[in-house]
């Protein structure tokens, strides 16, 4: 697949190549623009608020981020454009985990990795183009610019966007403009391979109203971190038969990652007043192993140091590691197989008093993949006579199918109005399929069963297991549907002073299938579908805003958002029956109140952005689990107490020569809740036997995200010869970081403050320039995550990617 791709790109170069003789070419040389560009601010043009405005000039929480800022830091994915984020948090982990992700302190999940996607949540909604996606692991390649919004944005972007909205803004063919870009980057990690980030991308005019622009990339990263098959304390005859070979003791650079995109476009503009652009984007991802380092077992390390139960003060995410800070133990392979698709056709059309945008999509998102489960298997099926740890040196590991697909419309029109009333208007349709399955795996567990229970066979017992040795199924399946009307409308008090209000109406339906299967018989079987729906829902936005002057205004907004509810798969119990308010939860829905200011000062060589808020969080979604057979954990969701989250940010850009600026961003939070709630899971008394409830306390903290981040840069940008010099240091500090909400007063694990440093050196001339640069000059290892392996099996420690150097090279033909 990848030799077609490269090959269609080489024939249209050829074609380009042919006809540029025949194309106008700019006047200024990009050496020239480039320079310009760097000396500049702030001058990226926005569209988040329906029209094309200029950040600094919105009245709203934007910033953007345009395509050379995001090459100069290698801003490629979700991963790290929210690391260089001072609002946006999330663990950090590798390519193959799904993350939770948390907005301006939005947070009830762990911190931590997790191989099953069910367990990961967001406060923060992703939109590639037009499209709203579940989740966003297309890579950033040939985006014009990436915009966030803080602050929910449901009059406009609808369900998901509780703490704000990230938008990929894609580059679009262009007409009469022939245009080739190729794009490299060579790095290594610190104890890792060579890898290598390359893109291209060719816009060719076909005729006058047509032209076409492809894309294609593939990042080729060799990892770093090696997998030991076995822990350090077991003899030779304890070790474990592992996977892929049963006798390989150690792989080498095992966390590496392959990914091959491509973006055809095709445009067709008959006039200046109506264009369509059709797209089709083609991903495929392998994100293999595991980043990060094992841990001893607290016992055993204890043990191995002679020291007593009251001397040893380990804990399992700080304990000794089993090797180095570059090494993970794992019995089984681990890795995560995702393919993403999306078909769009985009409209716009000038009709005179408004112009009229339309987009629908299609998308497909399937990830399939396998972790380890040493430390679950034998807790969950080393009861069974032969399977215990000491009886066997096969272990447990897991698989998972997830997938996401749907079609999302939208059409609304803008008005072109000149006079003090303006309006945005819309209708929005979704419908979507999800599925999250997962299976547990033990070698060995069938023949143990027929063993045991005198010639059990669970293929007959359970003949649509997907194959032999499984132990566990869950599918967690849903169909959801909803159509809204949105619209907002601004209203020019005076020149200086515009008023706004929005809102947003809609009816949803969502049908949830659960298939929780247990063949060895421990906890039943359950099949069931539910079906729940919402009629005339609605969320608001009210937006004020004052020019001082042509550079200066303040703005004030309240606005909400809303977030979807869904199902439980959690079960009966004899008599105990599952509460339909705890099997079903609900959607929740956040308040934002926020003061700000926008400016430039000191003759425009200062500007700063700053703001401070308050978000109401209503009907928390929040984890639970219900506890089966009494050991068995079935994981879930409830709607806990509400809960408050405020705080203060702060962006500065300050040029303090022709040729050296001073970037600042500050950001500021604290979740915690306001009052106390319990949540029983049976029908009855609260207290009857057996009743499993959990209670949130009034002040407890979120958890998530750091109470401060700062981050700093200085950029120096001045002519060299014949094209420019650019170099940049920046510095990132991250507050110290609960690892999950506190629970009654008593914190969970704690991350450790950490600052880290990059720096980068470019030159370039007319059409091209190259970067040397390095992330994380000191090496700091400071953990960010962990991932919990159950029993004495030893936590893994997740922490930092170590010195990166890299050399980026840019070429471009107009």
């Amino acid at each position: 697949m990848t030799q077609f791709k490269f090959s269609k790109v080489a024939l249209l170069v050829g074609l380009g190549l042919l006809s540029h003789s025949a194309i106008a070419s700019d006047t200024q040389t990009k050496s020239e623009k480039q320079i310009k560009e760097k000396q500049q601010l702030e001058v990226i043009e926005v569209t988040s608020s329906g029209r094309s405005t200029v950040a600094t000039k919105t009245a709203m929480n934007i910033t953007a981020l345009g395509e050379e800022e995001l090459r100069r830091k290698n801003i490629a994915d979700i991963k790290s454009l929210i690391k260089d984020s001072t609002v946006i948090s999330s663990p950090g982990n590798s390519a193959r985990f799904a993350d939770s992700v948390t907005v301006r302190g939005l947070n009830v999940a762990n911190v931590n990795a997790n191989n099953l996607e069910r367990f990961t949540t967001s406060t923060l909604a992703y939109y590639l183009d037009s499209t709203p996606l579940p989740n966003i692991a297309y890579r950033i390649k040939d985006v014009a610019r990436v915009e966030t919004l803080l602050g929910p944005q449901g009059t406009l972007y609808g369900g998901g966007s509780l703490g704000g909205t990230v938008r990929y803004i894609t580059n679009k063919p262009q007409i009469g403009e022939f245009q080739f870009d190729f794009n490299t980057s060579v790095f290594q990690v610190k104890e890792g391979s060579i890898s290598n980030d390359t893109d291209m991308t060719v816009n060719v005019p076909l005729n006058e109203t047509v032209a076409v622009r492809v894309n294609v990339a593939r990042l080729d990263d060799r990892g770093f971190t090696d997998r030991k098959m076995n822990a350090v304390w077991l003899a030779e005859d304890e070790t474990r038969f592992g996977s892929p070979d049963r006798t390989q003791a150690l792989y080498k650079d095992d966390d590496w990652e392959r990914t091959d995109s491509t973006r055809i476009q095709l445009l067709w503009q008959p006039s200046d007043d109506f264009k369509i652009n059709f797209s089709h984007i083609e991903q495929d991802q392998l994100a293999h192993g595991t980043r990060g380092a094992s841990l001893w077992d607290v016992d055993k390390a204890c043990a191995a140091e002679g020291l007593t139960s009251e001397e040893c003060t380990y804990i399992a995410p700080t304990a000794p590691l089993q090797v180095d800070d570059y090494t993970l133990q794992s019995v089984h392979e681990e890795y995560s197989d995702r393919g993403f698709s999306m078909s769009s056709v985009d409209l716009d059309w000038s009709l005179g008093f408004a112009e009229l945008s339309s987009s629908t999509s299609f998308y497909t998102d399937e990830r399939i993949g396998q972790g380890d489960y040493i430390g679950e298997g034998y807790i969950y099926y080393g009861w069974i006579p032969g399977l215990g740890p000491d009886d066997t040196r096969e272990s447990a590991y897991m698989t998972f199918d997830n997938s996401n697909e749907g079609i999302s419309h939208e059409t609304r029109l803008t008005s072109n109005s000149t006079g003090p009333l303006s309006w945005i208007a819309g209708v929005y349709y979704t419908d979507t399929d999800s599925s999250l399955k997962f299976w547990e795996h033990f070698r060995g567990l069938d023949q143990a069963m027929s063993d045991a229970w005198g010639g059990f066979d669970a293929n007959v017992e359970y003949p649509d297991r997907k194959e032999g040795d499984i132990g566990y199924f869950e599918d967690i399946s849903s169909s959801y549907t909803e159509l809204a009307l949105f619209g907002e409308l601004t209203y020019a008090v005076t020149d200086a002073w515009d008023v706004t209000v929005g809102a947003r109406v809609f009816n949803w339906e969502d049908k949830a299938y659960k298939n929780i299967s247990d063949y060895t018989g421990a906890i039943g079987v359950t099949e069931d579908v539910s079906k729940d729906e919402g009629s005339g829902e609605s969320i608001f936005k009210f937006n004020t805003s004052y020019d001082i002057n042509d550079d200066n205004l303040i703005y004030f907004t309240a606005s909400e958002g809303y977030r979807r509810g869904g199902t439980n798969g959690f079960r009966d119990e004899g008599d105990l029956i599952v509460k339909e308010s705890t099997q079903r939860f609900e959607p929740d829905t956040t308040t934002n109140y926020e003061l700000g200011y926008k400016g430039y000062m000191l003759d425009k060589d200062l500007y700063l952005q700053a703001n401070i808020f308050q978000i109401e969080w209503e009907n928390t979604q929040t984890y639970y689990d219900q506890t089966l057979a009494g050991i068995f954990p079935l994981n879930g969701t409830a709607n806990g107490p509400d809960s408050e989250s405020k705080g203060v940010e702060m962006q500065l850009r300050y040029a303090i020569s022709d040729t050296l600026a001073l970037k600042l961003s500050s950001a500021s939070s604290e979740a915690e809740f306001t009052e106390t709630k319990t949540v029983c899971l049976y029908e009855g008394a609260d207290d009857m036997p057996g009743q499993e409830c959990s209670t949130w306390i009034e002040g407890d903290k979120l958890g998530g995200a750091p109470k401060w981040r700062h981050n700093a840069s200085l950029d120096y940008n001045t002519e060299l010869g014949e094209g420019y010099l650019s170099a940049n240091l920046r510095a990132r500090y991250t507050d110290k970081v609960l690892s999950g909400r506190q629970s009654r007063g008593e914190d969970p694990f704690i991350f450790d403050a950490y600052t880290t440093f990059d720096a980068s050196v470019t030159y370039g001339m007319d059409s091209w320039n190259a970067t040397l640069w390095v992330d994380n000059l000191a090496n700091d290892l400071t953990q960010t995550s962990y991932q919990r392996v159950a029993g004495p099996w030893g936590y893994r420690s997740i922490n930092q990617r170590p010195r990166t150097i890299g050399l980026n090279f840019s070429y471009s033909y107009y």
